[in-house]
């Protein structure tokens, strides 16, 4: 309250004295409270107080005074005062509101944000049901995203509404930056979760699939495991032929095994990066410690873990919150969703390794079967060899021949040495089987030897066998008793024998023997075991001689000649053979030794190489001291020296290669060769070589790569040991300045100058902290690129030798760089901030010095005010003690005189008076002390505020300014208690002095009472004895409130405890705030550094695109250069054409004499009648020829092509006719055309040529080449006044044609002269160039169409015309092109009649035509438009889009705006609507037989009643009879009416308005100069309109306008006639909907088998995958469910542009693509399945606002997809969607102008073809045509 009184209303000098600033003071200090109830308690005081202010009494009665003493100038200070007060209060009332609203908005936002955020904290990412919770949280966590987007739109909101009050200065705007600084950390940190949420989702779900995997690949393995058990378990009972199939099936068993293989190593792999989740279970007990790693950066109190960083795992009881020992050994309590426990996890390696085994012992299983089937397969085959030799007889065995007998004990031996070696291991026998099947081996051979022995007397014939070797019987013996002695030399040539062929068994064991690994040690074995099969043949060599000579000794006396034959070819045999084996032991015997000495060298050469291997790949990155690098370049040196010097020990291998090789050679290939693959080991050799190469190159590669590393490690040292000093010594002396201490105001000063300078120097080291960082990204660049040269080489030598290369986990050296550069800069930023933040305290500081030492002297002025007052108290406590005497006095006199008052009158008036007196004084003492106790609160309570005040700034000078101002928002809470409290005291004062006003006037009462009744003076004394006792009471209480006073003082004491107590946590809170300070100014610098680098980044891609474009300058330049080669190849060809036709007409005029010679020979001889035989035998035999279209055709081939018969060819040698006679019978197919031959003017009565008229303006050009190509098809271009038939070359000569169809016309007549292969080089008819694309398709049917109309298909080979089955025959012609031609629909009219305006195919052209009397020639008959013609049905059908280009704006419009802004004139107006109409005159019969003529136009359903509209006087009879005369075509007819009618008259209302919107055609000439000017610079694009099917396919080729060819889409890119963004998004629209395009098939293609057939190259192919997957699908790695392409959008799989090009080429096609189901779908249905929204769904649907992001080829402007799809022309029978391009802009004008028909064009004649007609050739050309950038209407004449 304001409380004011006259005497303290103003100071001397009219300044408002400190009670009037009291309320002011009240609001300025007033708090505004630290939360909503806070605030809320805040609004309700103020306006309490606001409504006191209002109602002051005080202010009133101090304003009264004012007036009454006239102090004007204190009443209008007053007035201010009171009028600021007011304004003041209002203020804060609003701002208080405003203050509400802004922290409750963030306050929501908070508790939305920590609402989201105590759901993730508690949430449990173990290992329960994690195939339940993955796929829920995976939905939960989208959801989560998207709201987290909806949020940020909301909280950007409450932004904007907190910085407009930042902005306007809001008095608690340090509260409402509080709030927002929470909001903001809490909005961070819950971004920093769904970061982990992100991970965690990955890392459980790759956990889960593991796991199954895993656990279903055990389940097959047991299986299999079991099944191979079962399936091949035998013994020795089973049947050979079983074991046989047992052994088949058990090879293919082993392939079915190693298909797991690849199953089994794959999970092996991935085992080892499989995280742990068992862990994160409390009730998990790990007897290790447990490792974790953050997933995000954490800070707690001033303990801080870094993402990526890793630490100890405590305590994990509580879910949310792990206790964990970070970096450094510091304990932190971190939430459990920031951390991850990372690989290896045992339990997915344990599983892994244990498939692994099963795998291993699966395969083990297998080996052991196959040895156990093998070896009883061969024990089988020994019993069975074994049975049948024992059970063989001397009667049995003199049935045999010796090869059959010798085989039978070979294959015995072949069999148990197969056993013996396939027994080793096995399972199936013991060491007694092993011996028992030996005794078994061991008694056949016995017995077999016992037979042979016994056997009778050989067979008199001795066979011999081929390559040397005798096959003899034994010998036999006299069939008598057997002689001993012969008996003897038989069984020693056997024994020798049979010791050869042993020793060569032996030979060929050792010599076939597989070389392993081992190979030294083998070659010494197999050297030593041929040694002794060498010294055993020596030894039988021995034996040889002396059986030899024993033998020869009995061969001397025998007398049967037989036997002495068959020894001595014994012995022959045994000799060669023994000579055969002591050479090949010899030649093997070398080459061992040499392939030893080579092992020998390999072997050291493979240490050598493998020791300098090994060193290399020691090292896998390089050191940070720069000493350490000159150590290992030396050490490299001196590795490159070692390696110099065993450069010899290589050239030693190289030649002991050469010298095996030699002995290899010198083995005869047909001896048993050894199984040596010298082949391997010269690979072996080069392999080592080129390993030794390599280490050369590795070493020479790392010392340049050190010597570069050097200079730049050094100088990274040096800049940063520099920084990192200089920050420590800038750290100290910062810390000098803040342990100062401050007595004085100076020293403040002094200090703050200081800190500005230190600051300022911090600040320029700013560039020196950049170029240490720039230093260390280049020296760890450095690190990375040699790190990665080695792991190449390591990585190449783990590929080469197929062997892991040890790899050791090392800290790359570059990433302590970074750290250490990133450490420099964070202490840096933390120098930069700490002397920011001191600068700003010491401004603080010094700012609240002054204000100290202010308040110090109003406190010392109050104080001595305080010691006035208290004198003057004390006086007017002495005053009242001597008024307490008196009353006491008073009082005893009174008592004194009781007695007297009956008798003394004069004295009771005295006393009445005297008592009178004294109460008054009383009254006055009262007064008195109210004023003092007054005054004295009101001192106590500025005293008090003065020292609040004080101990406020001495705070603030103690502590830093944000702990100020915390503890200003306490105090200022508490004080505004206390204050109420006071204004309750003052209350109860004012009650007590209304009490003592109520006693006095009962006092007063009193009196009265005593004056009237002076008789009562004893109640008298008692009033006053009540008054005393009053007086006393109210003392006490006056005591008791003084009491209280102190208490309160006493509370306020336990309140600055708490303060300071609040002070310590807010020290705390304020270092936090410093270090998110911090991070605030490191991520502020982070976002500079991102964009200058986004700028660096856009600086170079504007370098890159001006190089593009220079690049595609040059490319434009190179293409202008190829074509202008490629014109004056074609100008050369064409002189060598003429110069061939020269040639040709000569040696043509030089057959015609011959012709007719040898005719008048053939006369001459008919008439003498004398024919001579052998002159006819002479005749036949030369080749009877006639003339042809270009050349001599002979007999023989006009009887192949069914022309003649064998009748004529009789004839003709006969002499009975003769080749003229051929000649004239086979003009049409031989010479004449009946194609059209030119035009008659009915209006002139004369015949023109086709070119002569489109010169005159009767043809358009368009027209008029079409004839005139179908003329050059048929054989020759006509002249029809003269009856001639030239060919194109003499046509153009004579001027017949102009030059500007020169190329065209050519082009068409090699229809006659054949086209060339490209691959053969032969001469291939119209049709066969059509199959193999060297002629646009539509143009060729078009030509062919011509040819057949006018006598035939031509034969180029040939020269002459052929019927159609020849055609057949030939494979000029097929049924297809037949039904092609034959069909008279719309698409195969590609002719136009110029009096109808209709297409026509070429033959109904022609029956419209007449024959001329004189000439016989065939002519189009052009109507006089003068003359009135019965009309039948006209239809004008063009359905195509026009659009008109706005050359100022650059906007497209309709032709109706067009006119409208008379940009065209009205001519065009009517052909470019007729463009966009269908225009059909219908006739509607009635059921009265009535009939009536309607035009309706197809497109937009408009239709008109001629009749009607005439009865109106719509149009009148005139125009209609030009309609019906031909005068007016019908869209002229149909727009003249539409403009006329009004719009109740049309059925399309909408449509007729926007047409009844034209004036009447302004009347102009086409040579109006006008019009001219309103047409330049218009750019207009005509497109076929197609209407929406279910499914369409996209762009599949490039229609090339210049060579008129259908090219891909990478040939056009290559050609320079489409841009490189426009070929990928044409690319991306075949691979989103379906696959490649083969232009030439129309089959799609998947983009390998593109890129295989050349159609794109494989970096196309590289990046249209994703367009790719947006067909084929987006595989969910979590659910293996493929998704679309806005699937893979909403889920941010897909970029966003990317993916919504493919949306729009999909629905463009016919809808989006569900790759699930392989369908297309609508999209209500995609909605509905949520893959988009409503929004995203609408914008597809908007075809005419999708993005321009192609140029196209033709036009170079920018188009849409759908607006290309519109341009495209489409091939007839495949039905292929091609664009046109061309190398020159077009500047917006499309074919229906008939640009490509205009002079120099070589575009062949495309114009006018309309949508409906493939080929049609509707000419809309007339007399214009449209250039670049002007008009003008003489350009064709």
């Amino acid at each position: 309250k304001v409380t004011m009184d006259n005497n303290s209303m103003c100071s001397p000098k009219n300044n408002p004295s400190p009670n009037a600033l009291l309320p002011q003071r009240l609001i300025e200090t007033s708090p505004w409270g630290d939360d909503s109830a806070a605030i809320e308690q805040q609004i309700f005081n103020q306006n309490k107080f606001h409504s006191s202010i209002q109602r002051s009494t005080e202010v009133e009665r101090a304003r009264d005074e004012l007036q009454q003493k006239g102090d004007k100038v204190s009443l209008h200070m007053l007035e201010q005062e009171w009028e600021n007060l007011q304004r003041m209060s209002i203020t804060r009332t609003k701002q208080l509101q405003d203050l509400q609203r802004i922290i409750e908005e963030i306050s929501r936002e908070i508790m939305w944000v920590n609402e989201r955020e105590e759901e993730e904290l508690v949430f449990d990412w173990g290992d329960k049901n994690i195939d339940a919770y993955i796929p829920k949280k995976q939905e939960s966590y989208s959801k989560l995203m998207r709201d987290l987007e909806e949020k940020e739109k909301e909280l950007n909101k409450v932004k904007l509404k907190a910085e407009g009050l930042l902005k306007s200065n809001h008095p608690a705007s340090d509260k409402i930056e509080a709030y927002m600084d929470t909001l903001q950390t809490q909005w961070s940190w819950l971004l920093q979760i769904t970061k982990c949420i992100d991970v965690h989702l990955k890392e459980n779900a790759a956990y889960s699939q593991f796991f199954k995997e895993a656990n279903e690949t055990n389940l097959k393995l047991q299986k299999q495991h079991e099944a191979i058990r079962q399936k091949f378990s035998c013994d020795r009972s089973t049947p050979l032929d079983n074991l046989l199939e047992m052994l088949k099936n058990l090879e293919r068993e082993k392939e079915r095994i190693m298909e797991n293989k690849r199953q089994v190593q794959l999970l092996v792999n991935k085992s080892k990066s499989i995280v742990r989740l068992k862990p994160r279970n409390p009730e998990d007990k790990s007897s290790s410690q447990v490792m974790v790693q953050a997933l995000c950066d954490f800070k707690q109190d001033q303990k801080v873990i870094l993402k990526g960083n890793e630490g100890i795992l405590k305590d994990n009881s509580q879910r949310s919150k792990w206790l964990v020992t970070g970096p450094g050994g510091l304990d932190m309590l971190i939430p459990s969703v920031c951390l991850l426990v990372p690989p290896p996890n045992p339990l997915s390696i344990t599983l892994a390794n244990k498939n692994e085994q099963y795998y291993e012992a699966i395969l083990g299983i297998w080996n052991q079967l196959f040895i156990n089937i093998k070896s009883l397969i061969s024990w089988q085959y020994c019993v069975r060899d074994i049975t049948r030799i024992n059970s063989l007889t001397i009667s049995m065995l003199a049935k045999m021949r010796p090869e059959e007998y010798r085989n039978i004990i070979r294959s015995l031996e072949t069999h148990y040495q197969e056993f013996q070696r396939n027994c080793l291991g096995s399972e199936m026998f013991g060491d007694e089987d092993k011996k028992n099947i030996e005794t078994g081996y061991t008694s056949a051979q016995a017995h077999y030897d016992k037979l042979v022995i016994q056997l009778p007397e050989p067979p008199k014939v001795i066979v011999a066998s081929k390559e040397n070797q005798l096959k003899v019987e034994p010998a036999q013996t006299s069939k008598g008793p057997v002689d001993v002695q012969s008996q003897m030399v038989l069984t020693d040539l056997q024994s020798l024998r049979r010791r050869l062929e042993t020793a060569e068994l032996g030979l060929t064991q050792h010599l076939h023997l597989p070389l392993h690994d081992d190979s030294l040690q083998e070659c010494s074995q197999r050297i030593s075991q041929l040694e002794i099969v060498h010294r055993d043949i020596s030894g039988i060599g021995d034996a040889y001689i002396k059986l030899k000579a024993k033998i020869q000794s009995q061969l001397q006396n025998m007398t049967d000649a037989d036997k002495a034959k068959f020894l001595q070819a014994e012995l022959d045999f045994i000799n060669q053979k023994l000579r055969t084996l002591e050479g090949f032991s010899s030649s093997y015997l070398e080459r061992l030794k040499a392939l030893r000495a080579l092992f020998q060298c390999m072997i050291q050469a493979e240490d050598t190489i493998k020791v300098h291997e090994a060193r290399l790949t020691e090292k896998e990155t390089t050191s940070l001291d720069p000493n350490q690098v000159e150590e290992y370049k030396a050490t490299l040196k001196q590795m490159k020296a070692d390696l110099e010097q065993k450069r010899d020990l290589f050239n030693a291998m190289e030649s002991q290669l050469s010298n095996t090789v030699h002995w290899n050679e010198q083995i005869s290939q047909s001896f048993h060769k050894c199984d040596v693959d010298l082949s391997k080991y010269s690979e072996l050799v080069g392999q080592m070589s080129d390993r030794w190469h390599r280490i050369l190159a590795q070493i020479n590669t790392r010392t340049q790569d050190m010597e570069k590393y050097l200079p730049i490690l050094r100088r990274y040292l040096q800049t940063s040991s520099t920084l990192s000093t200089w920050i420590d010594d800038t750290r100290q002396r910062q810390d000098n300045l803040q342990v100062a201490k401050f007595d004085d105001v100076k020293i403040v000063m002094e200090q703050l100058n200081q800190q500005k300078m230190l600051n300022s120097e911090i600040k320029a080291k700013r560039e020196d902290v950049e170029d240490v960082q720039r230093d260390a990204d280049t020296c760890a660049g450095s690190i990375k690129d040699y790190e990665l040269q080695l792991a190449s080489y390591g990585a190449g030598l783990e590929t080469l030798l197929n062997i892991p290369v040890r790899k050791t986990l090392l800290q790359s050296p570059s990433t302590i760089v970074s750290q250490e550069a990133a450490n420099l800069q964070t202490r840096y930023i933390e120098l930069l901030t700490r002397s920011g933040d001191y600068h700003k305290f010491l401004g603080e500081m010094l700012k609240n010095s002054e204000e100290l030492k202010m308040r110090n002297t109003r406190i010392d002025l109050l104080e001595e005010e305080l010691r006035i007052l208290r004198g003057e108290i004390q006086d007017r406590s002495v005053k009242n003690k001597s008024l307490e005497d008196a009353i006491g006095r008073y009082q005893l006199e009174l008592s004194q005189s009781k007695d007297q008052l009956l008798t003394m009158e004069e004295v009771k008036r005295t006393q009445a008076m005297q008592c009178n007196a004294t109460k008054e004084d009383l009254n006055s003492t009262f007064n008195q002390v109210k004023d003092l106790n007054e005054q004295v609160a009101r001192l106590t309570y500025q005293i008090d505020e003065e020292k609040r005040m004080r101990r406020l700034a001495e705070e603030r000078y103690t502590n830093q300014q944000a702990e100020y101002e915390l503890v200003i928002r306490k105090r200022q809470k508490e004080l505004e208690e206390i204050n109420w409290a006071k204004i309750d005291i003052e209350k109860t004062i004012k009650d007590k002095e209304r009490e003592i006003e109520r006693l006095r006037r009962q006092l007063e009462d009193e009196m009265a009472r005593q004056r009237e009744i002076e008789s009562e003076l004893s109640k008298t004394s008692n009033m006053i004895h009540n008054s005393q006792t009053h007086y006393n009471e109210l003392l006490q209480e006056k005591e008791g409130l003084l009491l209280k006073i102190k208490m309160l003082e006493q509370d306020k004491s336990k309140l600055q405890r708490y303060e300071d107590e609040l002070n310590r946590i807010k020290v705390t809170l304020e270092s936090e705030q410093r270090q998110k300070q911090r991070l605030q100014d490191e991520n502020m610098q982070i976002s500079r550094d991102f964009s200058y680098w986004k700028s660096q980044y856009e600086l170079k891609e504007e370098q890159v695109r001006k190089c593009t474009s220079d690049k595609d300058a040059t490319e434009r330049e190179r293409n202008s250069l190829k074509n202008e080669i490629a014109r004056l190849m074609s100008e050369l060809r064409m002189v060598d054409d003429r110069y061939k036709l020269r040639l040709n007409s000569t040696e043509k005029e030089i057959a015609d004499l011959k012709l007719t010679k040898d005719s008048l020979e053939r006369e001459l001889r008919k008439l003498n009648q004398h024919p001579d035989v052998s002159s006819k035998q002479t005749q036949t035999k030369k080749p009877l020829t006639v003339q042809g279209l270009r050349g001599e055709v002979s007999i023989s081939e006009l009887v192949d092509a069914n022309l003649l018969g064998s009748v004529d060819v009789d004839g003709l040698r006969e002499g009975r006719i003769t080749s003229t006679d051929i000649e004239n019978r086979l003009r049409s197919y031989l010479r004449g055309s009946t194609c059209i031959a030119g035009i008659y003017d009915e209006a002139k009565n004369r015949t023109v040529s086709f070119y002569k008229a489109m010169k005159e303006g009767l043809l358009r050009p368009g027209t008029t080449l079409e004839l005139l190509e179908a003329q050059a098809a048929s054989g020759f271009i006509i002249d029809p006044v003269n009856n001639q038939y030239l060919t194109v070359e003499e046509a153009t000569q004579k001027d017949l044609v102009g030059r500007e169809f020169k190329d065209k016309l050519l082009s068409a007549e090699r229809a006659v002269t054949g086209y060339k292969d490209p691959l053969t080089g032969t001469i291939i008819s119209l049709f066969q160039a059509m199959e193999k694309g060297l002629i646009e398709k539509g143009h060729g049917i078009r030509l062919l169409e011509a040819q057949i109309a006018s006598g035939g298909i031509i034969d180029p080979k040939h020269s002459h015309r052929i019927d159609v089955d020849v055609a057949y025959k030939r494979k000029y012609f097929d049924k297809e092109m037949n039904d092609i031609l034959s069909y008279e629909g719309d698409d195969t009219k590609g002719f136009f009649d110029p009096n109808t305006e209709e297409n026509l195919t070429y033959l109904q052209l022609k029956k419209r035509c007449i024959t001329d009397e004189s000439t016989g020639l065939v002519l189009l008959p052009l109507r006089d438009k003068t003359k009135q013609y019965k009309t039948t049905q006209k239809k004008t059908l063009r359905k195509r889009r026009v659009v008109i280009v706005d050359p100022d704006t650059k906007k497209e419009m309709t032709v109706q705006e067009a006119y409208e802004k008379q940009l065209i004139d009205y001519e065009t107006y009517v052909e470019l609507s007729g463009q966009e109409s269908e225009w059909e005159e219908i006739t509607i019969t009635g059921s009265d037989g009535s009939t009536r003529f309607v035009i309706i136009d197809r497109k937009t359903g408009i239709q008109h009643d001629i009749q009607d509209s005439l009865n109106r006087g719509i149009i009148d009879q005139a125009t209609f009879d030009k309609y019906r005369s031909g005068s007016l075509t019908l869209t002229q007819f149909a727009d003249t009416i539409t403009r006329k009618t009004s719009s109740s008259q049309c059925v399309s209302p909408s449509t007729v308005q926007s047409v009844a919107a034209y004036s009447s055609p302004p009347q102009q000439t086409t040579d109006s100069t006008a019009s001219s000017k309103h047409i330049a610079s218009v750019s207009i694009m005509v497109s076929k309109s197609s209407e929406k099917l279910n499914e369409q396919g996209p762009i599949g080729a490039i229609f090339d306008t210049e060579t008129l060819e259908k090219i891909t889409i990478t040939e056009a890119l290559r050609r320079g006639i489409v841009d490189s963004i426009t070929a990928q998004r044409l690319l991306e629209a075949q691979a989103c909907t379906g696959g490649i395009i083969n232009p030439a098939t129309n089959k799609k293609l998947s983009l390998q088998d593109a890129a295989r057939q050349g159609i794109i190259d494989d970096d196309m192919a590289t990046r249209l995958k994703p367009a790719q997957k947006a067909y084929l699908g987006f595989e969910d790695v979590k659910t293996k469910r493929k998704m679309s392409a806005a699937e893979a959008m909403k889920e941010k799989w897909l970029p966003y542009e990317a993916g919504q090009r493919f949306l729009e080429f999909q629905y463009l096609t016919g809808g989006l693509v569900d790759p699930e189901f392989g369908q297309r779908s609508r999209l209500e249905d995609v909605v509905r399945k949520g893959w988009l929204d409503e929004r995203t769904a609408q914008k597809l649907r908007d075809t005419f606002n999708h993005p321009k992001n192609l140029t196209c080829p033709k036009t170079k402007l920018k188009i849409s997809y759908k607006e290309a799809m519109d341009n495209c022309m489409v091939e007839e029978r495949s039905g292929l969607m091609m664009l046109q391009a061309s190398s020159i802009s077009s500047k917006g004008i499309s074919s229906p102008y008939n640009v490509s028909s205009a002079p120099g064009s070589q575009g062949g004649s495309r114009s006018g073809s309309r949508s409906g007609s493939r080929r049609g050739s509707v000419d809309l050309t007339s007399k214009f045509s449209y250039s670049f950038t002007s008009f003008s209407s003489s350009a064709l004449s």
